[in-house]
C-alpha cells in the first residue's frame, strides 16, 4: 500500500484536518498536503513519527517501492555522513601533525643530520598514511561508482572544494600507487643519498 494513501486513510479515522496534524507534529501543512498527494516523502524520524502518530506499522508501508528506494537512499547518506565525520577527523589530526612537524620540529632539528633525515622520513610516511586514508574515505564517499564499467577519473571533492581521483577508476589507481612510490621513493632516497 502506498504512503500517501496510509495517510489520508489514517487521518481521516482520526477525523483530524491536515492543519491539525501538521501543527501537532510540528510540520507545515504544506508538507503533509505533498506526502498524501504522493509528490514527496518524509524523512526517516518523520516517518516513524506519523507512525507513532496514527498508530500504524511501518511494515504495511514495504509495498511502495518508490518510498522504500528513498528510505535506502536515506540510510545511505546516514552512513556516508558518519564515514565523513570519522574520516574528516582523522585527515585534520594527520594534516596538523605533518605540518607542525614540518614548520616546526625540522627547524629545530637541522643541526643534527641524522634526526634531520629521521623526521623528513617519518613525515614522508605519515603523508603515506594520509593519502591512504584518503582513499578509504573517498571509498566510501563515492561507493556509488564502485562495479561501474568506466567510472569517471575525476569526481568532485566530499571534503572542501575542487576535484578528487576517483579510486574506483583504473587511471585512479595507478596515480594513487604512483603518489605512495613517489613518496617511499623520496624517504629512501633521503635514507641514502644525504
Amino acid at each position: 500500500m502506498e504512503l500517501s494513501t496510509i495517510l489520508v486513510e489514517q487521518r481521516k479515522k482520526k477525523d483530524e484536518t491536515q492543519q491539525k496534524v501538521a501543527d501537532n507534529l510540528f510540520i507545515t501543512r504544506q508538507s503533509l498536503s505533498n506526502w498524501e498527494n504522493g509528490k514527496n516523502f518524509p524523512d526517516i524520524p518523520m516517518l516513524i513519527e506519523l507512525s507513532n502518530y496514527y498508530n500504524f506499522s511501518l511494515d504495511i508501508i514495504k509495498g511502495d517501492t518508490e518510498l522504500m528506494n528513498k528510505v535506502q537512499k536515506d540510510y545511505e547518506l546516514i552512513n556516508t555522513k558518519k564515514a565523513n565525520k570519522k574520516y574528516s577527523v582523522l585527515l585534520i589530526v594527520l594534516t596538523v601533525l605533518i605540518v607542525l612537524m614540518a614548520v616546526v620540529i625540522i627547524p629545530l632539528v637541522t643541526s643534527n643530520k641524522s634526526l634531520t633525515k629521521f623526521v623528513t622520513v617519518f613525515i614522508l610516511m605519515l603523508s603515506i598514511i594520509l593519502i591512504h586514508v584518503t582513499v578509504k574515505f573517498d571509498k566510501v564517499v563515492y561507493q556509488n561508482y564502485e562495479g561501474m564499467p568506466n567510472p569517471p577519473l575525476w569526481v568532485p571533492k566530499a571534503f572542501g572544494y575542487g576535484i578528487s581521483v576517483n579510486p574506483y577508476n583504473k587511471v585512479g589507481k595507478i596515480i594513487i600507487i604512483a603518489l605512495d612510490l613517489f613518496f617511499i621513493g623520496t624517504g629512501i632516497a633521503i635514507l641514502y643519498f644525504s
